[in-house]
């Protein structure tokens, strides 16, 4: 049989023709096409501001730091989240706080997180769960009664929607970061995004994401005194290249083609597991009308009282039958390093 993955890229010639042309201009790493990969995003999502950074956990951390969080300021995410959001908050010093999920949509529990909120609390992570929008009317409204920021984790979520408007045009959010891996919505292969309303923060961002740098090369190259710029702040490494920008510019012409192409077999999966569905023995994510999934995952939740088999029975049985699976995501406060770090408050 022939082998099904859980993720094959959606890449073409365009994408080969488009690196070639970079690769020919002689100019790899941040320059003008970076500048116009970012435009097109920014047109895309309808934002005020959008930068191109070499990872979603880079963009999460210049997030950070663009906030003034410190050691020992409190912020609260989800458990259920990559493991390198966590990682970010760790080296910063914060004081985690893990708020757990609700089991029909994989992403905050709204009244557990409302209880967890003290005076202490900074910043609250948002995540999109498998590419779903959170409903973030609900996330703001605690915001602006706390004062307190918000960073939208939409890596799995680029091409989503919440009332018709895309996840990113940061009318709820501080600041959005999205993913460029290379099982993600579009690739770069590696690769992230980060976008913003305010455009002073956005600045900010920028020179972070430069090594503090007040001047982009690209622009300093066409300066006879190439050499003079000032570092503004300690910042961080984390600048896209031309060649990655590449892809990223042809990947979002398809951005629609393969979200309707992922509705279909959305549509195909959910009527050959009907049986299984309306028995109970399986639970889907709950997706509201309001909401439009990238569909970055198909999720399943395995009935433990309607089956006498579990989770990982099942991803032995499908590999078997030569389909990969794969769980998304090992709870954070349950890998072996954050056990005796994090916990699950409410």
């Amino acid at each position: 049989m022939k082998l099904i993955n859980t993720f094959e890229p959606y890449l073409g010639t365009e994408e080969i023709n488009s690196v070639q042309k970079v690769i020919k201009s002689g100019w790899l790493t941040s320059g003008q096409v970076t500048s116009k990969f970012e435009k097109k995003i920014k047109e895309y999502l309808k934002c005020n501001n959008a930068l191109a950074v070499n990872s979603c956990t880079s963009g999460i951390n210049s997030a950070l730091h663009a906030f003034g969080l410190k050691a020992g300021d409190e912020i609260i995410t989800s458990p259920f989240t990559f493991v390198s959001v966590i990682n970010n908050l760790y080296h910063l010093k914060l004081n985690i706080k893990l708020v757990d999920i609700d089991l029909n949509t994989y992403m905050f529990d709204i009244a557990k997180l409302k209880k967890t909120i003290t005076k202490k609390t900074k910043c609250i992570i948002v995540t999109h769960y498998a590419g779903t929008p959170f409903d973030m009317e609900k996330v703001l409204d605690i915001s602006k009664k706390n004062k307190i920021f918000i960073i939208e984790d939409a890596a799995t979520a680029l091409g989503a929607k919440y009332k018709k408007k895309y996840v990113g045009d940061n009318n709820y959010g501080s600041i959005t970061i999205f993913s460029l891996y290379a099982n993600k919505i579009i690739t770069a292969g590696e690769g992230g995004i980060i976008t913003c309303k305010n455009n002073k923060l956005a600045k900010k961002l920028r020179i972070i994401n430069s090594c503090g740098i007040d001047r982009d090369p690209w622009l300093r190259k066409k300066n006879a005194m190439q050499y003079q710029y000032q570092v503004t702040a300690p910042g961080f490494k984390y600048n896209f290249t031309d060649i990655q920008s590449a892809i990223g510019i042809e990947q979002l012409k398809k951005i629609e083609k393969i979200i309707k192409y992922r509705e279909i077999l959305k549509k195909i999966y959910i009527n050959e597991l009907k049986s299984l569905i309306e028995d109970g023995i399986l639970k889907l994510q709950k997706i509201n009308s309001d909401q439009r999934s990238a569909l970055y995952i198909f999720t399943v939740l395995l009935n433990k009282n309607k089956t006498d088999k579990n989770r990982d029975d099942l991803i032995k049985w499908l590999k078997y039958k030569n389909i990969n699976t794969s769980v998304h995501y090992i709870p954070a406060h349950k890998h072996k390093f954050y056990k005796k770090y994090l916990k699950i408050l409410i």
